[in-house]
């Protein structure tokens, strides 16, 4: 059976200093972190006393999330989320964090919702001319940029995600394999697939894996506590298991009143498999 570390979105906890919020994360049992330091530490990365968070969490920080639109329709937002994303590559370095990570975006601009045109060849290649800069900046500083698809932005499914890799063919580039966010009402009985998909493309560049479970309510995709839904993740952690890869296992948007219980749940489906 593998090793697997699993974290939590740190502002899932909730908004706290560094100290409190790394004594809150052992708390619940978790390995480590995926932190966004304006929604976990109310500051943005410039104000962030890196030294201060280095110390508190003591290298459980697995991935700074630094997510912005690369396809934003104002050209000036694209440049923002560029030069954040650029300073937190910066204090990943000074923190000894492997990984930055972001989503691609929509045309629709805020919020980064469906429309047809994200999906086109045209809305890509401005993706991959994006995250060419910030592959240029990371190497420098020995990080990886970790890109995550989406079923509603330009990287929307495995293979698009897999050619971007390939494309890109960049020793810093490395993926978040989320399957909740591939999914719609149409294709989320064929989650399985969809993993199965993702590491048969990408294994050797999965570097964490987000875990969510969901229901259908109103004909929508609804995210509830892990174990509470319909994701299968006795297959999950099967097919992970055949995958040789051990990847961080990260709770994103899991409610708080539900981390307990949804951990308990993965580390009950770890103990099984391992048996």
């Amino acid at each position: 059976m593998g090793t697997y570390k699993i974290g939590v979105r740190a502002h899932d906890i909730g908004k706290l200093s560094a100290h409190d919020l790394a004594n809150a994360v052992k708390s619940f049992g978790f390995d480590g972190v995926q932190l966004v330091f304006p929604k976990a530490l109310g500051k943005n990365v410039l104000d962030v006393n890196l030294y201060e968070v280095k110390s508190s969490f003591n290298d459980s920080i697995m991935l700074l999330g630094a997510y912005f639109n690369m396809i934003h329709p104002d050209s000036s937002e694209i440049h923002k989320g560029i030069d954040n994303f650029i300073n937190n590559i910066h204090a990943a370095n000074k923190l000894n964090v492997k990984y930055v990570a972001t989503e691609t975006g929509s045309l629709m601009g805020s919020p980064w919702g469906y429309v047809p045109e994200n999906h086109s060849d045209e809305s890509f290649n401005k993706v991959k001319v994006v995250t060419k800069k910030l592959l240029e900046v990371a190497e420098e500083y020995n990080v990886n940029v970790l890109i995550e698809g989406a079923f509603a932005h330009t990287i929307y499914s495995p293979q698009r995600l897999h050619q971007l890799v390939t494309e890109l063919n960049h020793p810093n580039l490395d993926v978040i394999i989320d399957v909740y966010n591939f999914l719609n009402i149409d294709n989320h009985l064929s989650h399985v697939e969809i993993l199965k998909d993702s590491l048969k493309l990408l294994k050797d560049h999965i570097k964490v894996i987000h875990l969510k479970d969901y229901i259908v309510e109103d004909n929508k995709l609804k995210q509830v506590g892990l174990g509470k839904g319909i994701m299968n993740y006795k297959k999950t952690f099967e097919l992970l298991e055949e995958c040789h890869n051990s990847p961080y296992l990260v709770f994103e948007g899991v409610n708080k009143e539900d981390l307990t219980s949804s951990l308990a749940f993965i580390n009950d489906i770890i103990k099984k498999e391992g048996e």
